[in-house]
């Protein structure tokens, strides 16, 4: 009779401690309620599909999901695991949750996974990933985030070296990171309008003046009002950019760099012809125009 009131009172315990509810949800259709522990079914459905994961089978790994969320991701996970050579995520902890009242249970997941792609690099992830398993026990939902360790071979979000004549400039020997703040779309657009001869389109994307370094060091100061006088020598322009990387030094203002590489060909009205493949390092100022640039050019190699 003991056992049989000792197990009611470990069942009743367990049961209100499934019960109990902490956190809460500030948006969306659950605002308002609060969290209860899930079900460890929905723990061993997603460690089931790490394993599967592990194995690089995309089809093992899908068997677990949802038919909704297969063809959502069906073709990104197909084309992932046939790039990678091999596939090593493994758990540090995991955790079930559920919103109150609700049958989709979430199970957050901390890992840290290895990867090697056919093409031979390498990655390392400190993962975060939060899943939603649904009453059928299948994988409905799924989000991921990360951080990436410093010894990564690629992905981080800073590297390189800024190496300045001066030793003593604060910016010596600080990193460099992506920039994204319309830097791209600002070149692409500039280049339209170059080749168009389009002053207008031009004169939106640069600041009143650029300073600059032509391809034999001289230095000049480009202003808006310059524009159709140069456009002016010219039959036709043809710059054809085949590479756009927008850059700044890492803990600076958003100042940033833009190193394009490219092609251009320029024929003035007298005939004359002039070629060249070329590098070019164009400044994006605070106001996000083009206020500066230095050019470096070549012979076209046929």
């Amino acid at each position: 009779m003991k056992k049989f009131i000792l197990l009611g009172a470990f069942i009743a315990s367990t049961i209100s401690l499934s019960a109990q509810t902490a956190g809460k949800i500030f948006s969306g259709s659950s605002a308002g309620k609060a969290f209860q522990l899930g079900s460890e079914k929905s723990s061993q459905i997603v460690l089931d599909a790490v394993k599967a994961y592990n194995s690089n089978s995309s089809a093992a790994e899908m068997a677990l999901w949802t038919e909704e969320m297969q063809k959502m991701g069906g073709d990104f996970n197909r084309k992932w695991h046939s790039s990678m050579k091999s596939l090593n995520d493994v758990p540090i902890s995991i955790l079930p949750i559920k919103v109150q009242g609700s049958t989709d249970e979430i199970v957050m997941l901390q890992s840290v996974e290895d990867r090697v792609a056919n093409d031979g690099s390498k990655q390392k992830m400190n993962l975060f990933e939060l899943f939603t398993v649904n009453k059928a026990g299948k994988v409905s939902n799924f989000q991921q985030y990360s951080s990436i360790p410093s010894t990564n071979e690629f992905g981080k979000t800073s590297g390189g070296k800024m190496i300045t004549a001066n030793p003593a400039d604060e910016n010596n020997g600080r990193s460099f990171q992506f920039s994204n703040r319309g830097e791209i779309a600002a070149i692409e657009k500039w280049v339209k309008a170059y080749n168009a001869m389009d002053v207008a389109g031009v004169s939106e994307v640069v600041a009143d003046e650029i300073k600059m370094v032509d391809f034999d060091g001289k230095k000049s100061v480009l202003k808006k009002s310059d524009w159709p006088a140069y456009f002016a020598m010219f039959k036709s322009l043809d710059w054809k950019p085949n590479m756009i990387l927008p850059f700044k030094i890492t803990n600076t203002d958003p100042v940033s760099g833009i190193l394009v590489s490219s092609t251009e060909k320029r024929v003035l009205k007298d005939g004359t012809v002039w070629e060249k493949q070329i590098i070019e390092f164009f400044q994006f100022d605070l106001q996000g125009k083009i206020s500066g640039a230095n050019q470096y050019g070549r012979p076209i190699v046929k």
